[in-house]
């Protein structure tokens, strides 16, 4: 006999009044691992049998056990049910009467869609069972009596149901997108009046992802942008809120390719939304902005959408239905900054992909590949006894044991000891160390000197150095506010104070002072000194100075591959605070804006990029890439303030976290769009040397001819600089949704063409020609033994 478990699901309903003595309703469903005394177990099992009473299963399409009866023995059941002996009491749920009739809220479309139980929408009458209703999915022959009649609650209406077992999961995960706890929740449902129109039935469906659910949907919303010379067109389509993103659908669906596989070009992660403004007057030129977390009563006719990713969109509602606008703008609302990082997508989705951890940081491969001599990695983090901020493994000094460790890090923030970054097989090495949390003494100072034996010691206050948080803060929101505009005539505006505005943001002084210490740091660790950067818990800036100084000095960082485990060792696995620097969930009752200081580091490897065109590997694209990536939900790498919270997650016994590494591109794009982001100038092989302009070159066929030696470059690192005139605005990300102010790739993509084609002529040419002494793949010139004696 299969065995079939279920679960009991109580729930209630009362009407109340606001402040403004607007009437709405409260719904408060509970699973039965939370009933009072004297309700059933939370699984019963109904495999045994039990005389008088059976229940009739639908298995095909039926959320719930639908029918009850009385009778001797079991009948020949119909297709698509079974039959199982039961002592539970008949299933009876409060439904309106004419519920077929009355025009549907966009929750309750959405539930109905996903066959959840009708006890969780609002509802103005209870005489007559849903499970009679012809227009549920469930299937039923109960006949209803007195005692069938679900309770009555003062001022509402409460009643339970049944849940199968394998649907529970399922009943979960929507509690869940509604922002509730996982066992409860409680729903907020505005009353509305009767109507005898239907709404139409939407023709144009969203793309979704495994384990995506639609929260609100809209038909007939229309667009906007402003092109050059002040037209403004708008597009009409279908605009959904579902748990991962805001959707907008075009009616008539362009032919182009999409440029991101898990997301279309009108789509935009709710983890990215900065904020929401209703649009106001018949011009839309004024915009008040809504608090997130917050809900309007009021009609919207359109809203303005910004983004952390410098990305806007502007929708207008006066075609839809009259409460779509409210019933979208409610759902962005709520959903954008869930309350607990485990109401984020990537807890409910899941790639049907084999899962690996092959991205994870190896703190001893990086210790070896450094060649910085007298560093261990100390496994003294191993369950997190010494401080959950930090992975489980790092690199300290040799000399160093576990417990003079554990004493040092009792003396700093956030109980981290200092931990080495990198170094150089010269002895140079960058230590990041918090401030301390005792007050200075000659026992404190003793203790420090013994951590790091050495007398090369430099050490840089980073709190003193550079900006601090709030002023980062505050230069985003200036930053992203001044380059996003939506029409000619704010930008006209705009341009009349634009340079003053922009020096006032305080963005390019951050970016050049993120520079100058970078160098100084690197200047340092090329004459084999130990910089140590003290900052706070040492988790935010010092981490920024600390990977720009690496990029500086060792070539292997300007790589791809290279840079992409700069960023996992350094700032994912060292505990920087991403779910918390960029708001992807709000913990606390109080909003908290975005801090920028990873979008600061982007910036300053741009910046580097334009000032050495052919020392980095990639294009300024694979960094703004980066950027939307960390806002994008769907994989694990960017969504956790520490290491700690992710082996957590991972565990998990409820909700268990299906790790996707954000490094795994092809998820997101198609390999032409990969290959686009490679910098053709990088690598390029170097023209022969020759000693003088009258000497011929090396590859010539003279005979018996003594090569002459080349001596190193000055400089061992990249003398980025950070002076303001030598810094450029990033147009490409800021201006990237204004399309009246964005220029033309033409011209640039078909240069680019042209050097990858210039570079792979002389590659093949190089390739075939052998010289001694020379690495083929760039003609760099390997030194003479007698040289590196």
């Amino acid at each position: 006999m299969r065995t079939t478990e279920i679960e009991l699901v109580t729930y209630s309903i009362e009407d109340k009044k606001d402040q403004n003595e607007n009437y709405y309703q409260v719904a408060t469903t509970n699973f039965s691992e939370e009933t009072e005394d004297g309700l059933p177990a939370t699984t019963v099992d109904i495999s045994e049998q039990c005389t008088g009473r059976f229940i009739r299963i639908d298995t095909d399409d039926s959320l719930l056990f639908t029918t009850l009866e009385d009778q001797e023995e079991l009948d020949v059941h119909e297709a698509g049910q079974l039959l199982r002996a039961t002592s539970w009491k008949p299933l009876k749920s409060p439904a309106d009467k004419d519920w077929i009739k009355i025009k549907q809220t966009e929750e309750e479309e959405w539930l109905d869609s996903l066959k959840v139980p009708k006890e969780w929408l609002a509802s103005d009458t209870s005489s007559v069972n849903l499970l009679s209703n012809p227009s549920s999915p469930v299937k039923s022959k109960v006949n209803p009596s007195k005692s069938d009649q679900p309770e009555k609650s003062e001022g509402g209406r409460s009643g339970w149901f049944l849940l199968s077992n394998h649907r529970q999961g399922l009943a979960r995960g929507v509690a869940m997108t509604l922002n509730r706890n996982v066992s409860s929740f409680t729903s907020y449902i505005d009353l509305e009046p009767p109507s005898d129109t239907k709404d139409p039935v939407m023709d144009t469906l969203p793309d979704l992802l495994p384990g995506e659910m639609v929260i609100s949907q809209a038909d007939r919303v229309c667009v906007y942008s402003t092109h050059a010379g002040g037209m403004t067109s708008g597009q009409t389509g279908a605009l959904f809120v579902t748990t991962l993103k805001l959707s907008f659908k075009l009616h008539v669906e362009k032919d182009a390719p999409r440029s991101n596989k898990l997301l279309g070009d009108t789509d935009i992660t709710l983890s990215s939304i900065q904020a929401v403004y209703e649009i106001l007057g018949d011009t839309g030129e004024k915009r008040k902005k809504l608090p997130l977390g917050s809900n309007v009563s009021n009609k919207i006719d359109g809203i303005f959408v910004l983004c952390k990713n410098f990305r806007f969109l502007r929708f207008s509602f006066k075609f839809a239905g009259v409460d779509t606008g409210r019933n979208i703008t409610n759902a962005l609302l709520h959903h954008s900054r869930p309350k607990k990082n485990e109401l984020l997508f990537a807890f409910e989705h899941s790639l049907n992909e084999n899962l690996h951890n092959q991205y994870g940081t190896v703190w001893e491969d990086v210790r070896r590949e450094s060649e910085c001599p007298n560093m261990r990695v100390s496994r003294a983090n191993d369950t997190w006894q010494v401080s959950i901020s930090l992975p489980q493994q790092f690199v300290v000094p040799a000399h160093v044991t576990d417990e003079a460790l554990s004493l040092v890090s009792g003396l700093c923030l956030g109980t981290r000891p200092p931990v080495w970054v990198w170094g150089n097989k010269v002895g140079g090495a960058v230590f990041i160390q918090p401030t301390l949390n005792v007050s200075p003494s000659p026992s404190v100072d003793h203790m420090f000197e013994d951590f790091y034996r050495t007398k090369k010691r430099v050490t840089i206050d980073v709190d003193q150095s550079f900006p601090s948080h709030t002023q980062l803060e505050d230069s985003f929101i200036s930053v992203l506010e001044l380059h996003c505009m939506d029409g000619e005539k704010e930008a006209e505006e705009k341009d009349k104070s634009y340079f003053s505005s922009l020096e006032s943001t305080g963005w390019l002084t951050s970016v050049g002072s993120a520079l100058r210490l970078a160098g100084q740091v690197a200047d340092q660790m090329t004459i084999g000194k130990t910089v140590v950067l003290r900052e706070g818990e040492g988790r935010s800036s010092s981490i920024l100075i600390a990977s720009l100084a690496q990029l500086l000095v060792c070539e292997d960082f300007r790589t791809r591959a290279g840079f992409e485990g700069l960023i996992q060792s350094n700032w994912v696995s060292l505990g920087f605070q991403f779910s918390k620097s960029h708001t992807l969930s709000n913990l606390s009752s109080k909003m908290s804006n975005l801090n920028p200081t990873f979008l600061l580091f982007l910036d300053c490897v741009h910046q580097m990029s334009l000032q050495f065109p052919s020392k980095l590997e990639f294009l300024p694209q694979y960094l703004m890439d980066v950027w939307d990536t960390t806002l994008l939900p769907v994989f694990d790498t960017f969504i956790f303030d520490s290491e700690h919270d992710r082996a957590v997650a991972r565990s998990s016994p409820e909700i268990p976290l299906q790790l996707h590494s954000a490094w795994d591109w092809v998820k997101q794009f198609s390999s032409p769009q990969i290959e686009k982001w490679d910098n053709p100038l990088y690598g390029v092989p170097l023209r022969p040397p020759r000693s003088s302009s009258m000497e011929p070159s090396d590859l010539s066929m003279i005979m018996e001819r003594q090569v002459h030696p080349t001596f190193p470059e000055s400089k061992k690192f990249l003398p980025a600089s950070g002076e303001i005139i030598n810094l450029s605005v990033w147009y490409q990300l800021f201006h990237r949704s204004v399309p009246f102010l964005s220029t033309t790739n033409t011209w640039t993509e078909k240069l680019t063409d042209l050097r990858r084609e210039a570079k792979a002529s002389v590659t093949t040419m190089m390739n075939t020609t052998k010289r001694p002494g020379v690495n083929h793949k760039n003609n760099h010139n390997i030194p003479h033994p007698q040289e590196t004696r």
